[in-house]
């Protein structure tokens, strides 16, 4: 599809060409028109849709590394889903596999890393660490531009070598995780260096590895008896009859859907709950409804969200009931006293789906006034009294500059002045 300015330039200078070579300049123009555009939509193609339920690959610009982003079955960007960023095993790429198949393909966003240096990669150095937290940083700001993200609740994990970089990075950005997930190792670094104290205290750490895992098995038991001596709060799982190697059956062994949820969904049900209710007692009654109806839907079986739901709609019953007796007293009380007390209306009810409907019919009273008060002034120009035309134009101008017909008063009120030769 040609724009607009490559078709103008070549017809205004064919027109006047004399020249076969002008000719050629001509068409060597439009060709690498014709090049810019294939190369922007070749551009665009690359940006990867996001669909619930699928995979996509994404290409950090900046560090020049790629990730896996999975959106859940039951995503909606009506309300923030928690995050597993997921670290590979040794000599593997990134994946989502393996959270895929524990979550059911619903409740997260899972991100399967690369790594960021070979550096990191093969020694997981604590002090290469840099260019792994920048690429965390850029794929978590890409997703976030892409999905509604919880950054409340965002999780780190690996198998194998991804576990034990998840005991190095993960230690290193605790304040910023809602737990971490460790399977198949064990702790980097032993014993040693052991994480900040006020960090580590209360910080979830979930521990698995297969009974028959030598020597992974024995060195996550001691470690998860380590983060338990620090204070974290340890979930630990020895599968049995599992070796490095996991067999199919080995998901039917593992706790970490459930795990997860109680960190991750369950808290933030937990913590929205409250959050509504306090905004609820202080009156902001919008914000506290469309808290509700969001977590109404995290965990829909449970009663937390029952209950949410219930109170959701006990606030979208007294909100709409509320607005139909603004709406019926529109036409019988003063303007002044409307605008007041619907901004007041939409003031309670801020941060919800009600503020439209105030800010509507705000619009439609100012609207209401401000036409009226036009056709007043329109009347006396053409009885040609100008001066008094002019006074309530002036006043229009004054009191309602956000009316519709603003720009077109304003135009009008110019050329009447000057048509007057008045200032």
């Amino acid at each position: 599809m040609k724009t607009r300015a490559a078709c103008r330039f070549p017809k205004l200078a064919i027109r006047n060409l004399r020249s076969n070579n002008l000719r050629r300049g001509v068409r060597i123009v439009c060709c690498n028109i014709f090049l810019l555009l294939l190369v922007h939509s070749a551009f665009a193609a690359e940006i990867p849709t996001v669909v619930p339920g699928k995979e996509v690959r994404i290409t950090a610009p900046k560090t020049g590394k790629t990730f896996l982003l999975y959106v859940p079955i039951n995503y909606t960007d009506k309300r923030p889903f928690p995050v597993m960023f997921y670290y590979h095993g040794y000599r593997g790429t990134a994946t989502t596999g393996m959270f895929r198949h524990l979550t059911k393909g619903k409740g997260f966003i899972i991100v399967g890393m690369n790594y960021a240096t070979d550096i990191y990669y093969n020694k997981l150095l604590p002090t290469e660490t840099a260019k792994e937290k920048i690429f965390f940083d850029e794929a978590l700001d890409l997703i976030s531009k892409r999905v509604n993200v919880a950054k409340e609740y965002i999780f780190m994990g690996g198998y194998s070598q991804g576990g034990y970089s998840t005991t190095v990075l993960g230690e290193q950005m605790l304040d910023r995780l809602a737990g971490r997930i460790v399977l198949g190792a064990g702790r980097r670094d032993v014993d040693m260096n052991p994480p900040p104290a006020e960090l580590i205290r209360d910080h979830p750490v979930f521990y698995g590895a297969g009974e028959l895992d030598d020597p992974h098995y024995q060195r996550a038991k001691r470690a998860a008896q380590l983060y338990k001596a620090w204070g974290a709060d340890v979930t630990f799982e020895g599968w049995p009859d599992e070796t490095h190697t996991l067999s199919p059956k080995w998901s039917t062994k593992t706790k970490i859907r459930e795990w997860l949820i109680a960190y991750g969904p369950m808290k933030q049900v937990e913590s929205g709950f409250e959050k509504a209710q306090t905004a609820e007692k202080s009156g902001r009654l919008g914000e506290a409804f469309t808290i509700y109806t969001q977590i109404a839907e995290i965990l829909p079986d449970t009663e937390l969200c029952q209950n949410a739901k219930k109170l959701a709609m006990r606030l979208r019953i007294q909100a709409e009931k509320r607005f139909d007796r603004l709406r019926k007293a529109a036409d019988e009380k003063p303007y002044a006293e409307m605008v007041k007390t619907l901004e007041a209306f939409r003031n309670t009810y801020a941060d919800s789906v009600f503020v439209e409907r105030a800010v509507q019919l705000l619009s439609q009273l100012l609207n209401a006034k401000a036409d009226a008060l036009e056709e007043q002034a329109r009347a006396a120009e053409a009885e040609k009294n100008y001066a008094r035309a002019l006074q309530l134009y002036e006043l229009y101008l004054t009191y309602f500059p956000e009316a519709e017909r603003y720009p077109e008063v304003q135009k009008h009120v110019k050329a009447l002045k000057n048509r007057t030769k008045t200032k």
